[in-house]
């Protein structure tokens, strides 16, 4: 049996419905939509358990070193404790051109906060590569053992010559967490990032899903795109024999 699971965002009960009525196996906390997600607490969290669907998060996409956004991220994962997620996902921006050793420094320290927070209730926090190479998240997954990394496959198409993700895998097979799946066609900056349905874009997922297919643990893959071409691309990659 596969150990890739695979879900889609929801920030409500249309989400959840829409994810159990097309076969996803959990649902991803869009914690932007934090108010609306706690109008809807209670009937989404009775309509996962009626579809046995699970949960992981996605931090509002907050800056940690900024002294608002690090409370509001904490306050968010706070939160999430309800759902019990197995990740929540955050920006941690650890690129070198984007800091300074002061504020990596800092970053650093604010993510041990958050992954305490987390770690009180089982959850682990993931870093997310946005403009990172590999090398990138070393220190902070060196200082942090509870923090994984959430490797996101589109951002891994810019910036480069050649898709990140074999790289993140490689260098840290046993610190994935999660995986963000959409398609790109590269770019220079990361303001490039398409958010494509899987197929319109230049990315060969082969590859990437075989090695994360290799890795012992359970690989929770989120599509990050509008639900219906989620569900599309759900079957995009079943047709090709990589779920």
């Amino acid at each position: 049996m596969s150990n890739l699971r695979f879900g889609g965002q929801a920030a409500g009960l249309e989400g959840i419905t829409f994810l159990a009525a097309h076969g996803f196996d959990f649902a991803d906390l869009n914690l932007n939509e934090i108010d609306k997600i706690r109008r809807e607490e209670k009937a989404m969290l009775k309509a996962a358990k009626r579809a046995g669907m699970f949960f992981v998060a996605h931090a509002p996409d907050l800056r940690v070193d900024n002294d608002d956004g690090m409370r509001r991220i904490g306050e968010a994962v706070s939160y999430a404790e309800l759902f019990r997620p197995r990740t929540i996902t955050i920006h941690p921006i650890l690129a070198p051109r984007s800091n300074t050793p002061e504020k990596i420094s800092l970053k650093l320290r604010e993510i041990g906060v958050l992954a305490a927070l987390a770690g009180e209730y089982g959850a682990s926090i993931s870093c997310e590569n946005t403009s990172e190479d590999p090398v990138d998240m070393k220190d902070v997954l060196d200082a942090h053992p509870g923090v994984m990394l959430t490797v996101d496959i589109g951002h891994s198409e810019l910036l480069g010559d050649e898709n990140k993700s074999l790289g993140f895998i490689k260098a840290y097979p046993d610190r994935i967490g999660h995986v963000h799946i959409h398609d790109n066609i590269g770019g220079d900056t990361y303001h490039e990032d398409l958010h494509l349905p899987l197929g319109e874009g230049r990315i060969d997922f082969a590859p990437i899903l075989r090695a994360l297919r290799e890795l012992p643990q359970i690989i929770t893959i989120t599509f990050e795109m509008p639900r219906q071409k989620a569900y599309e691309g759900l079957h995009w990659l079943r047709e090709r024999e990589l779920t």
